[in-house]
């Protein structure tokens, strides 16, 4: 999430609601439709192959409300579980007052911008920027400084996987009719809404405002409405290879989906999987 939302926009409150898990909870045939239309149906078990591949500590960097981090600590990761939220990280911290002692004991939370972390360990394995959270911080020289930081906190040869939207995909324009989802169930309540999302036009900085209201039906009848609002950034996907390549990266996979299909204009996301290069012997004698 942004930065600056405050912790009360609707769009935290009903955050697990819009992006539900199957694997926290009981999972239905709601919510695995939910998430194939919005092009993330496998992104939990596709972050959890990269890392048990990469083994060691996991930084997540962006974690919300943990839909990726307690299946992460679930399978026995260590993971340093990062959001600049406090309102997405007291989720989390609930959640993780249900999970086993020993599940709790492999997450460490962390509340940090991610353009300036600085976080003890300094070897992970794997950093995972999940689900938008690169478009999410909608500044290019912050996305930038995001991704460096990532790749100072991880191993030489360490992984990077992340996910965001394909630009090519989504509407440029202003939306000003608004656009209804379908029928939803609040995490907090259990009532059924509604989510009305209207958006900006695309601005010189690639920047759009996406907002709108939630309506929740009460138990009385009455309808309570929320407002909510955000900023992302489009990243485009030679962009996103370049911003990787100048932050110390080297792109082993970009997929169209967490299935490992090729990308096409008409892709959904784009899924990299990108190693941090090593240092050259030159940097490596090089004082700053």
């Amino acid at each position: 999430m942004n930065k600056d939302v405050p912790g009360d926009d609707a769009s935290i409150l009903y955050y697990d609601g819009d992006y539900p898990s199957l694997e926290i909870g009981e999972a239905r045939a709601e919510h695995a439709a939910t998430l194939a239309r919005l092009g993330m149906l496998g992104d939990v078990p596709f972050y959890r192959e990269r890392a048990d591949e990469s083994g060691g500590p996991v930084l997540e960097i962006g974690c919300g409300t943990g839909r990726l981090t307690i299946p992460l600590a679930r399978a026995g990761h260590e993971v340093w579980a990062v959001d600049v939220s406090a309102a997405m990280l007291d989720q989390l911290r609930a959640k993780l007052a249900r999970e086993a002692p020993e599940v709790q004991a492999r997450v460490h939370v962390v509340q940090q911008d991610a353009t300036a972390l600085d976080l003890p360990v300094r070897d992970f394995r794997l950093a995972a920027i999940p689900f938008n959270v690169l478009m999410l911080i909608p500044d290019l020289p912050a996305e930038r400084a995001a991704l460096a930081a990532a790749a100072a906190h991880l191993a030489p040869g360490g992984t990077l996987a992340l996910d965001v939207m394909n630009p090519l995909t989504l509407s440029l324009d202003a939306e000003t009719k608004p656009s209804p989802s379908e029928p939803r169930r609040s995490p907090r309540s259990g009532n059924r809404y509604i989510r009305n999302t209207l958006a900006s036009r695309l601005d010189e900085r690639q920047c759009q405002r996406i907002y709108g209201w939630y309506d929740e039906l009460l138990a009385d009848g009455k309808i309570a409405v929320t407002e909510y609002g955000f900023v992302w950034r489009m990243i485009f996907r030679y962009e996103l290879e370049l911003m990787l390549e100048t932050t110390g990266f080297t792109i082993e996979r970009l997929a169209g989906d967490f299935e490992d299909a090729p990308w096409t204009v008409d892709s959904r996301r784009m899924v990299v999987t990108a190693r941090r290069a090593a240092p050259s012997v030159k940097d490596l004698f090089t004082k700053e």
